[in-house]
């Protein structure tokens, strides 16, 4: 069956229960009769990781975001390790745009949280309870966790709906998103259009989507398709004449913040007062959330902005990784970022930028890169890169950035008897839910072959005919990971393990 029961939805999606709000579109929820004082709602309540990024326990925290129209309403957050509550959020309110129309942006925040725990709350309107649920918070060390990982997904099709069921059924800790999260330009009213409707549906089936986003994190990076706009040289940047609500990654996502600060920040164009409201909404989120990194349970993750504005060679870019992945204690270590340094697809081929870090993660002991971009799922063989021309790195905002080199693959790996890998998987799962590219590819080797790569086998399996999203469940020092299509087959696996 497609659909789930309203009684197993609200077991199994995070509790939460919508007492007062009826839909009235796509995307705006109301109480009913209109009640006076009540504002129309623009996107209903989700979690959101918040700034924490080593896990402490006791200091845990997170956002509880949801959005209205520009209509004051006296609102209260209440939470605590039982449906008593107890303790009270303080709340947060900016004022961000969806096109020319003013929102109300609303982030409640509990805190001093214990890791591993669930929590219960419930958000008040003017007096009344609106909407209870709960939430769990990140697992310490040593816990089991599954994720889901999957990009290139708010389109507004039925594939965006499909690939969020499917992740909902496969009960997720969270959800590492490679990027796109939203089509075509990042901006807040597509957020409002195509992302909180799906991923946080009432109901969850094939035809809907799913209530994830109200008890299941999200993590992301920055794409392309947040980057829409470009400047008198062709450049890639924000443009807020065009778009007043550009760059909604910034007012919408609630994310680590332990990054530093980018040497190559998102570019801004436009009117100075429309730039300065955005970065009012934002906060300290912008540029400071382009690159980050957080720990979940045994793994360690790191989130790299990887649009075509930044040269990845930069020396504080590169010693801020080394860094950051000595640094941990984690098992398993992964990086994500959007335009994949290995792929085998005619659309992005060229963008190789990022192959520049390749040595820097073998170094510190990688286990996985993900990635979107290209809209198919695409798996390598672990191997290691040694760059050898590399001076087309610094060409900022081409997409023409071939960067050769030596490879040396793991060919006895195949995730079943030999599952100890010696080199680093890097896995494009961008087959979210926007139209597929190169489906042709799809079991024939023979197109999975660069001459510039000197023909070099390290694409291990391909699958561009379908949507999918990948899960990975990590217990201890091993790993299993598993690629479901929109169906619900598993059409790819593999273990990894540790010694």
């Amino acid at each position: 069956m497609s659909n789930l029961t309203r009684r197993r939805f609200l077991q199994a999606a995070g509790g939460i229960t919508f007492l007062a709000l009826s839909p009235i579109g796509c995307s705006s929820f109301a109480a009913p009769g209109n009640k006076a004082g009540w504002p129309l709602f623009t996107a209903l309540p989700y979690v959101q990781p918040g700034a924490g990024s080593q896990l402490v326990n006791g200091a845990e925290s997170l956002i509880i975001a949801w959005q209205t129209e520009d209509k004051a309403a006296n609102f209260r957050c209440e939470y605590g390790a039982t449906e008593r509550y107890g303790q009270r959020a303080t709340i947060e309110q900016s004022k961000v745009w969806a096109g020319d129309t003013g929102r109300l942006h609303y982030a409640a925040r509990p805190d001093k949280l214990k890791l591993g725990t669930r929590y219960y709350y419930r958000v008040w309107c003017n007096g009344e309870v609106l909407f209870a649920g709960y939430f769990t918070t990140r697992q310490p060390r040593g816990a089991r966790i599954r994720f889901a990982a999957f990009g290139d997904n708010a389109y507004g099709g039925d594939a965006d709906r499909a690939i969020a069921f499917r992740a909902y059924q496969q009960n997720p800790d969270f959800v590492m998103n490679t990027g796109d999260n939203v089509y075509n330009s990042g901006l807040n009213s597509e957020y409002e259009d195509h992302w909180f409707p799906i991923y946080n549906h009432d109901q969850a089936s094939l035809e809907t989507g799913a209530p994830l986003l109200r008890s299941v994190p999200f993590y992301t990076v920055l794409a392309n398709h947040d980057v829409r706009g470009r400047d008198a040289n062709g450049g890639s940047c924000a443009d807020f004449d065009r778009d007043r609500d550009s760059l909604a990654y910034y007012t919408a996502m609630h994310l680590p913040q332990n990054g530093p600060t980018p040497a190559f920040p998102t570019p801004l164009i436009g009117d100075l007062t429309r730039i300065n409201d955005f970065k009012s909404a934002a906060a300290t989120r912008y540029p400071n959330m382009a690159n980050y990194s957080f720990d979940y349970g045994d793994a360690h993750f790191l989130c790299l902005d990887s649009n075509i504005y930044l040269d990845p060679s930069n020396r504080d870019l590169i010693d801020w990784i080394a860094d950051d992945l000595k640094s941990t204690d984690a098992l398993w270590k992964f990086v994500t970022y959007h335009h994949p340094a290995y792929n085998i697809g005619e659309q992005h081929y060229r963008e190789q930028h990022m192959r520049v870090l390749s040595p820097t993660f073998e170094q510190h002991k990688v286990d996985f890169v993900l990635h979107g971009h290209e809209h198919n799922y695409q798996r390598t063989r672990p191997f290691r890169f040694v760059p050898r021309e590399n001076s087309a790195v610094h060409k900022i905002n081409s997409s023409n950035r071939l960067i050769s080199g030596q490879f040396t693959i793991d060919v006895q790996f195949d995730g079943a008897k030999n599952t100890a890998p010696d080199g680093v998987i890097y896995l494009t799962t961008g087959a979210g839910g926007a139209y597929l590219y190169d489906t042709e590819f799809t079991n024939d080797p023979s197109k999975w072959l660069h001459p510039q790569d000197d023909n070099a086998p390290y694409v291990a399996q391909v699958f561009a005919d379908r949507h999918s999203l990948t899960m990975f469940e990590i217990g201890g020092k091993t790993l299993e990971m598993k690629q479901v299509d929109e169906n619900g087959e598993i059409i790819d696996r593999l273990r990894v393990t540790k010694a």
